[in-house]
């Protein structure tokens, strides 16, 4: 299963726990973004995480990626992360 995740918290604390615990799961591709690409089981594990993490004033947005999305996807100058096809799609 493969998710687009990103972030805007602006506690450094939760800020920093969200982070690390993204990075054990996947690529950072922007500061506040990152690829993932894990199992159904360990997707609920990692939500829940995240909801234990952060709060109400906190914005998470979680984009589950079909594959699909993932054909029409690509990287204009990197090549690292969960996005493998390089090529544009029109």
């Amino acid at each position: 299963m493969k998710l687009l995740i990103m972030y805007d918290i602006s506690d450094d604390r939760r800020r920093t726990k969200v982070e690390k615990l993204l990075a054990s799961y996947g690529y950072r591709v922007n500061y506040s973004v990152f690829e993932l690409d894990i199992k159904k089981r360990d997707y609920r594990k990692l939500i829940d995480k995240l909801r234990q993490i952060s709060n109400q004033k906190d914005n998470i947005r979680v984009y589950i990626l079909n594959e699909e999305v993932i054909k029409k996807s690509f990287c204009l100058h990197t090549s690292q992360g969960v996005f493998r096809n390089e090529e544009l799609y029109f």
